[in-house]
């Protein structure tokens, strides 16, 4: 009798559960490759909001006391809200201003997404 080449049915089955699963995994990976790059280009514009607030405190040309205030700050397509607090330093001709950014569909407790701290003089 001639010898038969070739794959058994059991060899052919578990190459294709090897293959199955790799590719399982490679689509679970560009799905979170995805989910990451999102959230990357949402926490780069609250970035661009915070550093908008920011140039907002400083062109105002008025030295804030100190404070804390919330306000909505969009950006593109997302909706923010930006947290500023002025706070007085050792030195009474300095401000402390930090400007946190959230999600505004999340609330105060929401995540924050960006967080800027800059410090304002009184002198010109």
């Amino acid at each position: 009798m001639k010898q038969q080449r070739g794959f058994t049915l059991i060899e052919a089955l578990v190459a294709m559960t090897i293959i199955a699963v790799a590719l399982i995994a490679c689509l679970k990976a560009a799905g979170n490759l995805n989910i990451q790059q999102d959230e990357m280009i949402k926490r780069q514009y609250a970035q661009w909001s915070a550093k908008n607030a920011a140039n907002y405190i400083r062109v105002s040309g008025v030295f804030p006391s100190a404070q804390t205030a919330q306000q909505s700050c969009p950006q593109g397509n997302f909706r923010f809200l930006c947290r500023v607090e002025i706070s007085n330093t050792p030195n009474p001709n300095f401000r402390r201003v930090e400007i946190q950014v959230l999600d505004a569909f999340e609330g105060d407790q929401g995540n924050q997404l960006a967080r800027l701290v800059i410090f304002l003089s009184s002198a010109p």
